[in-house]
């Protein structure tokens, strides 16, 4: 960051730009305040630079994208005299609007470039749908690059990605001198495939999403009051003990992990205690432990069951590293508002326990006195 900042001139604006994306992903506590004030003054420099020489730098959309991205950092971390900022967003604004862009990705640099000067919105609602591997390539790239700016920028079809990812894999590379293209192609190839494996292998915390997300499983739970049919029982899906919640469970996850996937099992261990768990899944050396809560203060005796099975589960022969606590609430009055701190607390007993998802009873489900 020195190194660039010392070499800023008027001349020199490519190491301008350099610092600017260093402190776009860089930490502000590894940074010295006053690279930030030195940064302020080396865009205002600018001025001092030709009419011939201004016009250059307002061509050049990349550097003007990494000294947009480094005032947004400095905003962001609120280092610096706001009025100063101000000073310096304007002029790059001006530096933004000086001269347009015949090439659509270089067009869409600068847009991202405004929004990141807060001008929110510029850059549109979704990636381009274009044809060209190149526009296609370069777009996902900016939306990797900047994922919070872009956050709500919506994506390329499922069909479009597919066949972005199959021309990336097919078609010509880019030329060797063609840096931009080649970087952007590389990021883009990263991107698909990332995706496409998170879809095909899920991590351990793909499993969390996807435990978390068996909430909404729930929305279409059946329990009728009366046969739809005549000559019928009313379907009712009950769930009213620990092997339910399990029967739900490995529903939900089988298609996923099929021979991976282990229930009630019990592990081998030394003496007349042997840790059974509930699921596991082999290939991530996780165990997902269901527990039931009907009263409140059955979170203190679950607490001291996962206790327990901390210390059956995670011996030095155990295939296992982690354990995921999934929490089927089935109390008449669920206080929601105590899942955080239920959360918390079971995570605090070890490093081993990744995540604890809580999740309450179907709302169609009555209370449990009331089921027949």
């Amino acid at each position: 960051m020195e190194d660039c900042l010392q070499n800023v001139r008027p001349d020199n604006y490519p190491a301008l730009a350099c610092a600017g994306y260093i402190f776009g992903c860089g930490d502000d506590t590894l940074i010295e305040a006053h690279m930030f004030e030195k940064f302020i003054r080396c865009i205002d420099q600018q001025h001092d630079r030709s009419p011939g020489r201004q016009t250059e730098l307002a061509g050049n959309s990349i550097a003007l994208l990494g000294i947009a991205d480094g005032l947004k950092s400095i905003e962001t971390w609120g280092q610096t005299d706001s009025e100063q900022l101000e000073a310096a967003k304007n002029q790059v604004r001006e530096l933004l609007e000086h001269r347009g862009e015949q090439d659509m990705s270089m067009r869409r640099v600068r847009l991202l470039a405004s929004d990141l000067l807060n001008m929110q919105g510029r850059f549109g609602t979704s990636l381009t749908q274009s044809t060209d591997i190149r526009e296609a390539a370069f777009d996902l790239c900016l939306w990797h690059g900047w994922p919070d700016v872009l956050r709500n920028v919506e994506q390329p079809n499922t069909d479009q990605r597919r066949e972005l990812f199959t021309a990336l894999l097919t078609e010509q590379t880019p030329d060797s001198g063609d840096l931009l293209h080649a970087v952007s192609w590389l990021c883009a190839l990263e991107v698909l495939s990332s995706d496409f494996a998170a879809m095909v292998v899920p991590d351990k915390h793909d499993i969390v999403r996807i435990l978390a997300s068996t909430q909404g499983s729930f929305k279409r739970w059946r329990w009728e009051e009366r046969g739809t049919r005549t000559g019928t029982a009313p379907t009712r899906w009950v769930i009213d003990k620990e092997s339910d919640v399990q029967a739900f469970l490995l529903a939900v996850l089988y298609p996923f992990f099929r021979d991976q996937l282990r229930d009630e099992q019990y592990l081998q261990g030394f003496g007349l205690r042997q840790g059974r768990f509930d699921f596991a899944i082999t290939s991530l050396g996780l165990i997902i432990e269901v527990k039931m809560m009907r009263k409140a203060g059955d979170i203190n005796k679950i607490e001291s069951e996962i206790a327990d099975d901390l210390t059956l589960y995670f011996n030095d022969t155990s295939p296992f590293t982690n354990m995921i606590v999934y929490i089927y609430d089935d109390c008449d009055k669920p206080k929601s508002e105590k899942y955080p701190t239920i959360c918390d607390a079971l995570k605090k007993r070890s490093d081993r326990i990744i995540d604890v998802v809580v999740i309450p009873r179907p709302s169609m489900i009555p209370n449990r006195n009331e089921r027949r």
